[in-house]
């Protein structure tokens, strides 16, 4: 418990930018610590946040006016109750990274590492919603990185 605590308390001072619009001030280039799981994969699928079902082909404005959701070729972090889950990343528009992101295309190689779960609280049980994992990309081809977490809604929220 202290240690989820801390970990989020962790994500939270990482993503905090000493300018507002600035890019979180985390260490750049690729990670290799041993106390955050990182592994190399390559991207699945880059597509608007907001979107209709079967729609293969987006616009510049389509990502601009409602973010950008990435999808990952790993499980990491994802809990074992939610088998098909990929590790990804969802942001809003205008948030910091979402050019990289949407710069990315399938097969691309990026590195993942997983930041950490959501606290538990009285509205989110972790082992019961998916939401508000959190992640940390590199992407190999840009030589940049960026950090969200896996869906638009925190764990336990909308």
């Amino acid at each position: 418990m202290i240690r989820a605590a801390l970990l989020t308390m962790l994500v939270f001072l990482a993503n905090m930018s000493p300018v507002p619009g600035q890019e979180p001030a985390m260490k750049p280039g690729v990670w290799h610590y041993r106390s955050i799981p990182c592994v190399d994969t390559t991207v699945i699928d880059v597509r608007p946040r907001l979107g209709t079902l079967n729609q293969r082909v987006f616009t510049a404005a389509d990502f601009e006016v409602s973010g950008v959701q990435v999808t990952f070729a790993t499980h990491l972090g994802v809990d074992p109750l939610f088998p098909r889950e990929h590790a990804g990343v969802t942001h809003y528009q205008n948030t910091a990274g979402n050019d990289v992101m949407m710069s990315e295309r399938p097969g691309d190689r990026v590195q993942v590492c997983f930041l950490g779960p959501p606290t538990p609280t009285q509205f989110c049980n972790p082992d019961a919603d998916a939401r508000g994992r959190t992640y940390r990309v590199y992407d190999y081809r840009q030589h940049a990185s960026y950090a969200g977490s896996n869906s638009e809604h925190d764990c336990g929220g909308a």
